[in-house]
């Protein structure tokens, strides 16, 4: 975490600084890449077990970006709040393993509080929508 004293420029970042946040910017997911996992799951037909594991932890991941979209933007909204209480503890939660039913019903978990809270944020200015 970097802290700023309020009013003081922020300190020049170096080579190597700049380096590391163009790395982390390659790696975000874009949004529509959100939408595709969002609608991997909630399509007509289940997803397959042998790729539910990897597409649970890409919705974590999406949660995580999203969460973290409403923090640094400060969005106040309730329902948002909700959705991001919702997010953190469905991340938690580990994927069931036992049976292929269970696995999808938590992945659809995932992907609903995934949408919801898109969508939220798209209503709240947080996020713009993209035609």
């Amino acid at each position: 975490m970097i802290l700023f004293a309020v009013g003081a420029p922020p300190p020049r970042l170096d080579t190597d600084d700049l380096a590391r946040i163009a790395g982390r910017l390659r790696k975000l997911r874009p949004l529509d890449a959100i939408l595709d996992d969002i609608g991997d799951v909630i399509a007509d037909q289940d997803p397959p077990s042998a790729e539910a594991p990897e597409l649970a932890e890409r919705l974590r991941g999406d949660l995580v970006r999203l969460e973290n979209v409403a923090v640094a933007a400060e969005d106040r909204d309730p329902r948002v709040a909700t959705l991001v209480r919702r997010a953190r503890t469905l991340r938690a939660t580990a994927l069931p393993t036992t049976a292929h039913p269970a696995t999808v019903a938590h992945l659809r978990r995932l992907a609903g509080v995934a949408e919801a809270l898109l969508e939220r944020l798209a209503e709240t200015g947080t996020l713009r929508v993209c035609a």
